[in-house]
């Protein structure tokens, strides 16, 4: 395997969306409204890192809430915790998935003015 994006976001949508019955966005999109996940773009990606042919990324998810949803953000990101865990290689599209950190909470102003609040989990990919 090597490192490909939309398969990992393709398969985190499909096992995070039907655990936390949020929308799950394969790609950040324009307009966020909350309760959602969002699949970052990751940051860095070691090639060959592990072995030949083994990529090792680390991707942002983004979990997005209101402003004042502190709680149902933090149950929303252990949820998404629990099934990265339960489904460690995302249904075989990946060699290991892992939630690592989380980082970055953020109050952020949306489009028209919707306060949101925003944690990243991060994890670590292995493809």
């Amino acid at each position: 395997m090597s490192w490909d994006r939309a398969v990992v976001a393709d398969a985190l949508v499909g096992v995070l969306g039907p655990v936390t019955g949020v929308k799950v966005h394969s790609l950040p999109p324009e307009v966020l409204n909350p309760m959602c996940v969002v699949v970052g773009r990751p940051k860095p990606v070691a090639y060959d890192s592990f072995a030949l042919s083994v990529d090792d990324a680390t991707l942002p998810v983004l979990i997005v809430g209101g402003v004042e949803t502190e709680e149902a953000v933090d149950d929303l990101k252990a949820a998404c915790r629990q099934a990265i865990a339960a489904n460690p290689t995302l249904s075989g599209q990946v060699t290991s998935a892992q939630c690592v950190e989380e980082r970055n909470w953020r109050n952020v102003t949306g489009a028209g003015g919707i306060q949101l609040l925003l944690v990243e989990l991060i994890l670590q990919i292995r493809m």
